[in-house]
């Protein structure tokens, strides 16, 4: 993933002293300062007018003006940290945590190299998601761990797999809002889990097949300040090679049976995916996103919103998709 790094905030302080021509000193002080919270930046100012002028009323919200939302709020900054130091007690000083309301991130390596997973891989994308698409934000603590391999991820995933076949590269266990990755094999897979866990908040009803579409595209993307773009990766083989072999069911069927985790679980995967991408490039996916979470519910929604946003029939959209997927290329080097 490629990450576009803010510029660091800076605090400045001036005092401006103002000789009167009578030889009174009067003083004004002009400050510029940022209080700063984990996911919150907020500045405060105050300018000196000239000493015969009377200073004027601060503007105050009115009966139906919305004050800024402030987040994350007091009270999930205050449960964050205590949570963080619960996982601290339970860990026993064999991981390191940080606090980034509304995440608590642990992890079996430095805490330097685990500052930087949660700045640039969680608090970054979530960001970037929240301006894009998601207009609610979590209230609840999302605690992530991340093991430098195998050698402490599987033990730790064998208690939320206690029969073994533990994922290979991480997992979301929504019960609990908890995201448990094996950070050697990429970010991907956390900016992936990530999605799940941060969609319900905004779409708790959202269909299986676009919540993996889209969290998918998340696999491998570019983070910027208020976007997050896919693009291609893996998946795309088997996406095509399912076109060549005719084993790709149509659209229509994918978006309304509700059967994704079946026998064509890694085609579906695939599809929806490039299906998201495919509304990303046409610049649709924004406005999809918020028409199909305003009318996803009753028979047939999923194809109405299809058809809505692109004004075509779903097998027309299907077509000139399938012509896209056959075109794309992913340079695996």
């Amino acid at each position: 993933m490629e990450h576009d790094r803010p510029m660091p905030s800076t605090i400045a302080r001036r005092v401006v002293r103002l000789l009167c021509a009578a030889g009174v000193v009067a003083g004004a002080a002009v400050w510029v300062g940022a209080a700063y919270g984990p996911g919150l930046l907020a500045a405060r100012g105050s300018s000196a007018g000239q000493t015969a002028s009377p200073r004027p009323p601060e503007a105050t919200p009115g009966r139906n003006e919305r004050r800024p939302e402030v987040y994350p709020p007091p009270e999930l900054v205050e449960a964050c940290s205590k949570h963080a130091a619960a996982v601290r007690r339970e860990q026993k000083g064999k991981l390191n945590v940080i606090s980034r309301p509304p995440f608590v991130v642990a992890g079996d390596v430095a805490l330097a190299r685990l500052d930087s997973y949660a700045r640039w891989s969680v608090v970054r994308p979530a960001q970037s998601m929240w301006k894009a698409y998601f207009e609610k934000k979590p209230t609840d603590v999302i605690t992530i761990f991340l093991f430098a391999g195998k050698k402490n991820y599987v033990p730790y995933a064998k208690r939320d797999y206690p029969r073994g076949n533990q994922p290979y590269f991480g997992y979301y266990m929504p019960t609990d809002r908890r995201l448990v990755m094996d950070i050697n094999t990429g970010t991907g897979t956390l900016v992936h889990e990530l999605t799940h866990a941060l969609i319900v908040y905004d779409f708790p009803d959202v269909p299986t097949w676009f919540n993996e579409g889209l969290a998918s595209l998340h696999e491998q993307c570019s983070v910027k300040e208020d976007t997050i773009v896919g693009l291609t990766n893996w998946r795309l083989a088997g996406l095509q090679a399912a076109i060549v072999n005719g084993a790709l069911r149509p659209l229509r069927e994918t978006v309304t049976k509700r059967d994704f985790y079946g026998r064509l679980q890694g085609a579906n995967y695939a599809q929806a995916r490039y299906f998201v991408m495919y509304m990303q490039t046409r610049g649709l996916l924004r406005k999809f996103y918020k028409h199909f979470r305003a009318n996803h519910a009753g028979s047939g929604a999923d194809v109405k919103a299809v058809e809505h946003v692109f004004g075509k029939k779903i097998e027309q959209v299907d077509k000139a998709f399938v012509a896209w997927v056959k075109a794309l290329r992913f340079d695996r080097r």
